[in-house]
């Protein structure tokens, strides 16, 4: 039983720590959806071509980061 408590303990730690970076994500995240025009994301990565992958990844790079 201390196994399943210290698991959900050290979970809870996590969460408060990385909440500051999921906050921020969110804030960033609902920034561009508000500025940029889903029409031109649309055209730059939504035929699925090679090239529009690579923007794709080029552009999922500094997300986790």
């Amino acid at each position: 039983m201390s196994f399943i408590l210290n698991a959900l303990g050290e979970s809870w730690r996590l969460l408060v720590e990385s909440s500051i970076y999921i906050l921020f994500g969110i804030l960033v995240a609902g920034m561009l959806k508000v500025f940029i025009d889903p029409g031109l994301v649309a055209r730059h990565l939504g035929r699925g071509r090679f090239l529009s992958v690579v923007k794709a990844a080029l552009f999922g790079v500094p997300i986790p980061l």
